[in-house]
């Protein structure tokens, strides 16, 4: 018996909901948006464009979580068979019709404002769906935590880039170099919480988990999350360069020496990847809001 549009479009809202909780990612992408805004120079105002770009972030990264329900179909079935699209609640057309609406209004809304900024987020938009096409054809992307996470950070990159163009032409000066600086610093942050969550010890995990720990062992990925955080702190250090004036920046050492009390505990106790993971997302926030007291002073 075939639904109606009313009915369809009920069962995307409740997926989209359960799947991409508005609350929490309107909460954290404003928090995100306003912190980077804040360090790429200028100073930190407040403004209807700053609010678009926020909107405009949660929507991109909407689409995206869409285009990954969709990509990781096959697997949910087996690991996570109560999500909706693999229950049947939602049909890939339903979903379809999501990434349609949502990448009309994105564009839509961007063009009105600035070709760049629209440019941006069909790139990002295109390569989310890329990265579908690739699960599905090419058997090393599969195989592969690191090589996955290395074509598909680049949407996060996006992001920054998104950004650090709104926030010149807000502000009506050229594109300042040390803002990459910023962006990459963004990155880093992500993926030590990315790599850290994904990170166990041998026989401590589901059978068919992905886990970067595979690829190199426990002690190489959480190592090399943790090269990522001082990478993350080393770069904001240089740009705020506390040692000169900035006395506040200065405590992007305290993310720094939360990653280290997380790195210590994975090993003396060998802690489960879970609580690792949670440790990794709060050292997240902290540096975060250690970039709100930068930018505000």
């Amino acid at each position: 018996m075939s639904r109606s549009i009313t009915d369809r479009a009920r069962a995307t809202l409740r997926f989209s909901v359960q799947r991409y909780p508005p609350l929490f990612y309107l909460l954290a992408i404003s928090l995100w948006c306003v912190c980077l805004d804040g360090m790429l120079g200028g100073g930190l105002t407040f403004s209807p464009d700053l609010l678009h770009v926020a909107l405009s972030i949660f929507g991109v990264g909407y689409f995206m979580r869409v285009a990954d329900e969709l990509r990781d179909y096959e697997y949910d079935l087996v690991h996570n068979p109560d999500r909706g699209l693999a229950k049947g609640e939602v049909s890939f057309g339903d979903l379809y019709v999501a990434l349609g609406i949502c990448a009309v209004v994105l564009l839509g809304t961007n063009l009105a404002v600035s070709w760049a900024r629209a440019a941006i987020l069909a790139g990002i938009m295109a390569h989310a769906l890329f990265l579908w096409w690739l699960e599905k054809h090419w058997g090393a992307y599969q195989n592969s935590m690191f090589l996955m996470i290395g074509v598909a950070i680049h949407l996060h990159v996006g992001h920054g880039l998104y950004l650090w163009v709104a926030h010149a032409e807000r502000i009506g000066q050229p594109l300042n170099p040390q803002g990459l600086l910023a962006v990459v610093g963004v990155v880093c942050l992500y993926l030590h919480w990315e790599v850290m969550r994904k990170t166990a010890w041998a026989g401590s995990t589901k059978p068919g988990e992905k886990l970067y720990s595979d690829e190199v062992g426990s002690t190489g990925s959480a190592l090399i999350a943790f090269a990522l955080n001082a990478t993350a702190v080393g770069l904001f250090l240089w740009l705020t360069k506390p040692w000169h004036s900035h006395v506040t920046g200065w405590l992007f050492l305290l993310p720094l020496g939360m990653a280290i009390v997380n790195l210590t505990l994975f090993f003396k106790d060998r802690r489960p990847r879970a609580l690792s993971g949670r440790l990794a997302g709060r050292t997240y926030f902290a540096f975060l809001f250690v970039m709100l007291v930068a930018a505000l002073t």
